[in-house]
């Protein structure tokens, strides 16, 4: 008989899943995805916010091969189905072995948190667990800051959820403020203002039962508007529950009609929307730059052995389309966040990691590509395609890698930094990391060769190239930092505070004030080797400085 009833449960249990997989795969949530949402200050498409909402719960942009937008609006329209699955990820690796030491839970369990660092927000809400938490904070700093993170993911997660008033879809701000301009001072209006508005007015017209006839506005919003929210809304929670393809694809574009004609001035284009949906599809435009550099630097590479000189120009053309699919990132995302800020100069996407590497990226190898039309060696090209590739690759990786965001999400960021001095100092520092980068490139490219035994010239020439990006990244790196010093004292009233971010940006200048030294002072063989394996040390420090301090030493660059 339990044999029985377990089959039987498990075909209900495949046939329900079933289903869920074929309305996932049909339903059309293009209009869903194209809603603009005021979050954090910033306004972008719910495709956006459900990527950076289900990666900052879980640390992955699917599930259950689903869509973010899917996922997001399935939890907000069925919360019951995820409260107890376990999807808040332990980014703290060495903390999930810490709850090995909770009495409540089986060892099976134990293991299973350690292998796969994921809990349930029923768990973690759990008296027990949370009285384990507090004793583990108690004890070290470390633990007490992983907790938190998974505090904020555990409340997050309650947000999308909102099991207690079963309407998480009306916290969205999604309503666009009925005053014209300054769209970026003003907050943008939830569903639940209206709903609590009509609330009201029906209360107060407790002898008319159909209180959206009177002529009256809802939170300041006409009744089209109210209206349309509303029963949109309703509208798609009943067809998503029903597993209504159709309905639910009406009822969001009742939504939206009715969103865009509070505001259509404010409201963002369907252009601009469109395009911040296609720039997520496309990875940020992050990969599709990568792939293009690489064949780019393949083909220099292969220019470089060979000397045959259509591949040389193949290899070029190649690079210039890699870098102005580059550069398109760059302004695609430069225009999408100028609506939030609401001026094009606050907009430049050069704010943090995410941002100073792409930027870092694009302007080094615009200067590489300038110094190959000048020198046609192929090396600077070669150089510009390969910083150019490993930059957009480790952007689109780091965040799976590390299971943290590293900026990706478009957001704006704090009004005490926002001079012009941001820009000027973080547009040479970043440019000269990139050029840093060339440096350990040819660095590599010279031991290479030199271990091979190449010809006089071609070491020479790899030598000379190196030497180049050395001295201008020297350069623009000590102008950079006495900028920094400047940005510093406009915002934080002094120019140098011994920061984290600013003491090792001290520090490899001076490595780099140490290898153009050992440069000048070094003769014979050995000057350009000594100056290949210092370039190859001097981009490590550099590394550590931009990124391992970001990420293990807390200060006031911590965003960068």
């Amino acid at each position: 008989m339990k044999l029985i009833t377990l089959f039987i449960a498990f075909v209900m249990l495949a046939t329900v899943s079933a289903v869920r997989a074929d309305f996932a795969g049909d339903v059309d949530l293009t209009e869903a995805r194209l809603l603009s949402v005021q979050h954090n200050q910033t306004l972008k498409t719910l495709d956006t916010y459900s990527r950076d909402v289900l990666f900052q719960i879980t640390g992955k942009s699917t599930l259950d091969d689903h869509s973010a937008a899917f996922v997001i609006l399935d939890m907000a329209f069925r919360p019951d189905q995820y409260a107890h699955r376990n999807l808040i990820y332990i980014r703290n690796k060495p903390f999930r072995a810490d709850f090995g030491d909770l009495t409540m839970i089986d060892d099976t369990e134990k293991k299973r948190i350690i292998k796969e660092g994921t809990l349930s927000l029923d768990f973690w809400v759990k008296p027990d667990v949370q009285e384990a938490m507090a004793r583990m904070m108690a004890r070290a700093t470390i633990k007490a800051d992983a907790i938190n993170q998974i505090n904020n993911q555990a409340g997050v997660l309650m947000n999308v959820l909102d099991i207690q008033n079963a309407s998480a879809v009306y916290q969205l701000a999604i309503l666009p403020p009925l005053q014209a301009g300054g769209e970026n001072e003003r907050p943008w209006a939830k569903p639940q203002a209206i709903f609590e508005a009509a609330s009201a007015a029906h209360a107060a017209h407790q002898g008319d039962t159909s209180p959206a006839t009177q002529p009256m506005l809802f939170a300041g919003y006409p009744q089209n508007v109210s209206a349309g929210v509303l029963n949109g809304l309703e509208d798609a929670r009943k067809a998503w529950l029903a597993e209504d393809v159709a309905g639910v694809k009406s009822a969001f574009a009742e939504v939206s009609t009715a969103v865009q004609a509070a505001n259509p001035d404010v409201y963002p284009s369907a252009t601009k929307r469109k395009f911040e949906v296609a720039y997520n599809k496309l990875f940020r435009l992050t990969l599709p730059g990568a792939m293009i550099y690489f064949l780019g630097f393949v083909l220099f590479l292969i220019a470089w052995r060979a000397e045959i000189p259509w591949i040389y120009k193949t290899a070029v053309g190649i690079t210039i389309f890699g870098w102005l699919v580059h550069a398109t990132a760059i302004g695609v995302r430069w225009w999408l966040v100028q609506k939030s800020v609401g001026n094009w100069f606050e907009a430049i996407p050069i704010k943090n990691q995410f941002e100073s590497v792409l930027m870092s990226a694009f302007f080094g190898v615009s200067v590489a590509l300038i110094l190959e039309r000048w020198k046609r060696l192929g090396l600077f090209g070669a150089a510009a395609a390969c910083v150019g590739m490993l930059s957009l690759v480790a952007i689109f990786s780091a965040p799976y890698v590390t299971g943290r965001d590293i900026g990706g999400e478009i957001h704006q960021h704090a009004g005490i930094l926002m001079t012009y001095w941001l820009y000027v100092h973080v547009t040479l520092v970043t440019a000269s990391y990139a050029l840093i980068g060339m440096t350990f490139v040819f660095g590599i490219w010279y031991v290479v060769q030199y271990l091979k035994n190449s010809d006089a010239t071609v070491l020479k020439t790899v030598d000379d190239c190196n030497l180049v990006m050395l001295q201008l990244a020297f350069w623009i790196l000590g102008i950079g930092i006495i900028t920094g010093a400047l940005w510093a004292d406009v915002s934080w009233g002094r120019p140098l505070g011994w920061d984290p971010k600013e003491t090792f940006a001290l520090v490899t200048w001076i490595v780099y004030l140490i290898i153009i030294h050992v440069r000048f002072v070094t003769h014979g063989q050995t000057r350009a080797l000594t100056t290949g394996i210092l370039s190859i040390v001097g981009f490590g420090v550099m590394l550590f400085n931009w990124i391992g301090v970001n990420f293990f030493l807390v200060g006031l660059h911590s965003y960068a």
